[in-house]
């Protein structure tokens, strides 16, 4: 979910300077522990981040309004990385299986990525990019905040293809054992039952919707486990949702931290949703437990 506009500039500027230190980065698919770096000597957080992506033992979080991509400790919230985005204003970020790290530039169309500790622009699409995802392939999936949009695949050298048109609002999606997207839809301003999910199948194109009466739902997730998880924003219920009979339930009621505007689980299952108008990450854990992590800590 992206509302707040910051300042652009051209994909073709020079990349970016970076700050990183050496690390071990683990895939999106199955991330496993890993050895963090120290945090840094700058634990400035930006006013609010949105989209996050759990990576080993730490998870890589999305600012437009901080107009950066950090890397924070998932259990202390201290940034590891920081990585200004060029004026793209990221809005979600993903973890290839490969350990490259993408982002979707909701300002000025950027796709930006991150290998070796430097932050690059990939490939520059439109406006208004928003969800983002990596299948086990390596295949990069975009898609856009806005009716009518569209799904793009790019491989991970940047050729770029339009795979479905005319797509709904979808934010926060996720790609199923059969390679097909699995979207919220509708947008934040549906009402308590106006939400739903769709499938987009790239193979065809199609769209179609595979279950609805959902609250504004604006982000999801797959869990290790296979189960399919939804995000109701502003209410902070998060839905399992059954694609293939359209059946939903809420799991969870979280409203600390709240509104959200995004969420990963870990592989023990363990959620995490990004606040929308602070630099917090709201855990809840898997016996139902909740906690807020702060970031940005003193090194």
């Amino acid at each position: 979910m992206a509302m707040v506009p910051v300042a652009c500039s051209s994909g073709d500027d020079e990349p970016p300077e970076t700050t990183a230190p050496a690390s071990t980065t683990s895939t999106s698919e199955a991330p496993a522990a890993t050895t963090l770096p120290a945090p840094l000597a700058d634990q400035t957080a930006p006013t609010s981040i949105n989209g996050l992506v759990v990576d080993g033992d730490s998870l890589w979080v999305a600012s437009i309004d901080g107009d950066v991509v950090l890397r924070v400790d998932r259990t202390s919230g201290a940034i590891l990385e920081r990585h200004d985005a060029g004026g793209a204003g990221p809005d979600d970020v993903a973890v290839g299986p490969d350990g490259t790290v993408y982002s979707t530039g909701f300002v000025n169309g950027d796709v930006g990525r991150i290998v070796n500790g430097k932050y690059s622009v990939l490939v520059t699409l439109r406006e208004g990019i928003n969800p983002i995802t990596v299948g086990a392939d390596g295949t990069i999936w975009v898609g856009e905040l806005t009716d009518g949009g569209v799904l793009t695949r790019i491989t991970p050298d940047g050729k770029t293809e339009t795979v479905a048109t005319d797509v709904p609002i979808i934010n926060g999606f996720a790609v199923d054992s059969d390679g097909r997207i699995l979207a919220p839809a509708g947008g934040p301003t549906v009402g308590e039952t106006g939400g739903s999910i769709v499938r987009i199948d790239p193979g065809d194109g199609s769209v179609t919707t595979v279950a609805e009466g959902l609250p504004a739902v604006m982000a999801s997730t797959i869990t290790a486990d296979g189960r399919y998880l939804a995000l109701a924003n502003i209410s902070g219920q998060v839905i399992e949702v059954d694609p293939e009979n359209g059946s939903f339930e809420v799991i969870h009621t979280v409203t600390q931290g709240a509104p959200f505007d995004n969420i990963d689980a870990a592989p023990d299952g363990t959620l995490y949703l990004s606040s929308f108008t602070a630099p917090t990450i709201t855990v809840v854990a898997p016996d139902g437990t909740i906690s807020t992590i702060q970031i940005g800590q003193p090194a």
